[in-house]
């Protein structure tokens, strides 16, 4: 019998993100599945594994509203002049059968951003976003988390009977071999001059403002006033400079640490830390966390970040209810500065990593494929393979 034919459908595979994590780590654990040929639509790659077949989608990049639309328009045409038996697709398609979906453009653009008028930009993705979910080609929605499914809701009502929650996963392997944590950390230390006996935090993000890092750096600042000394690693891309003049003014300029964007071998950082910190707006997930706890770290997180799906207050995790309250922050640094404290959710953090990996994330898609399959009358496609999930 012939393998079923799967479209994944990404602009963009095997670069940072972690939209673009997400379909990778997905997509390529699918492609060793003997029964199922991938097909990968997108317009760049980096890292592809040798079961998939590429099929690149041509862009017209004059500008994000061109690129977007040809995009969009060159994927349709192709899943149009093909003959997949399923398309699941991580971007605005209309011929998708499943989407990986973030949040609705309109909540993003009024919510997190506040903007009260909306650009030519804005208006082009509302109409995609659109097309795409009322496409009746489309069976299901997959946002990554409750708190984008709540999101989702608002936004379209109708549509929630398509929706099911799909959190990612984490390789736990990866990060949780401990025998060489002393010489990471010892090499931060000696790289800042930092203390052993003071805590390390790790804040992994982009979007600095959006992520909350100068608030984390006012928690900092507070902490001093109460006499601890908390030191804070930085990776991903930034303006440093922004930072650094509120350190100089709070005097704590030798307590962070600038690491930059990583793109491997960041399991190094975190064994170097004693916990993971984000205090974003919004997060639709946010897989970094539970790299953090597959790396044995309890997290701090504000209340917007979607890991809350798997973080839980006061066993693996902290929650800021207010991210601008520096005493709130200080007072959750402090409580992980007891070491029994912190071993305790320590050892919850890795429980729920080992739980939560992408094995388990493999198979709800799969359970998604079949209903789809049944759905399009064709689930004799894959008959017999249910027994493959473990």
């Amino acid at each position: 019998m012939e393998p079923l034919q799967l479209a994944v459908v990404s602009m963009e595979y095997g670069f940072e993100g972690g939209a673009e994590k997400f379909v990778w780590e997905i997509t390529e654990r699918i492609s060793h599945i003997p029964w199922i040929r991938v097909h990968l639509l997108a317009s760049r790659w980096k890292e592809v594994g040798p079961q998939i077949v590429c099929h690149k989608v041509p862009l017209v990049r004059l500008n994000r509203y061109t690129t977007r639309l040809s995009f969009c328009w060159n994927a349709y045409n192709l899943i149009q002049k093909a003959n997949f038996d399923l398309v699941h697709s991580h971007d605005l398609v209309m011929n998708s059968d499943v989407i990986t979906f973030g949040v609705p453009h309109l909540f993003w653009v009024k919510e997190i951003q506040k903007k009260r008028t909306l650009s030519l930009y804005n208006r082009l993705m509302c109409f995609l976003e659109k097309k795409t979910l009322y496409s009746r080609n489309l069976s299901w929605i997959l946002p990554n988390s409750t708190r984008a499914q709540k999101a989702f809701e608002r936004y379209y009502p109708d549509l929630i009977s398509k929706v099911k929650v799909l959190k990612p996963g984490v390789a736990p392997e990866r990060f949780m071999g401990m025998d060489d944590k002393e010489k990471c950390r010892k090499k931060i230390l000696d790289q800042f001059g930092w203390n052993d006996s003071d805590l390390i935090g790790i804040f992994v993000g982009n979007n600095w403002r959006l992520k909350g890092l100068l608030q984390i750096c006012h928690g900092i600042a507070e902490a001093k006033r109460w006499g601890m000394t908390v030191n804070l690693l930085v990776l991903g891309r930034g303006n440093p400079d922004e930072i650094r003049l509120f350190l100089k003014s709070k005097g704590i300029e030798n307590q962070v640490g600038f690491i930059g964007l990583i793109s491997e071998g960041i399991e190094q950082f975190y064994k170097a830390a004693d916990f993971l910190i984000l205090l974003s707006q919004f997060e639709s997930f946010g897989m970094v966390v539970l790299e953090a706890m597959a790396s044995a770290l309890p997290v701090i997180l504000s209340a917007d970040v979607g890991a809350w799906d798997v973080a839980k207050e006061g066993e693996n995790a902290l929650k800021i209810e207010n991210p601008d309250d520096p005493k709130a922050l200080a007072a959750a640094y402090n409580q992980l500065a007891q070491p029994g404290f912190r071993r305790q959710l320590s050892y919850n953090a890795l429980e729920t990593a080992k739980k939560n990996d992408w094995q388990k994330a493999l198979n709800e898609t799969l359970k998604v494929y079949f209903a789809v399959l049944e759905k399009k009358n064709i689930l004799q496609k894959v008959k017999g393979k249910g027994d493959w999930l473990d």
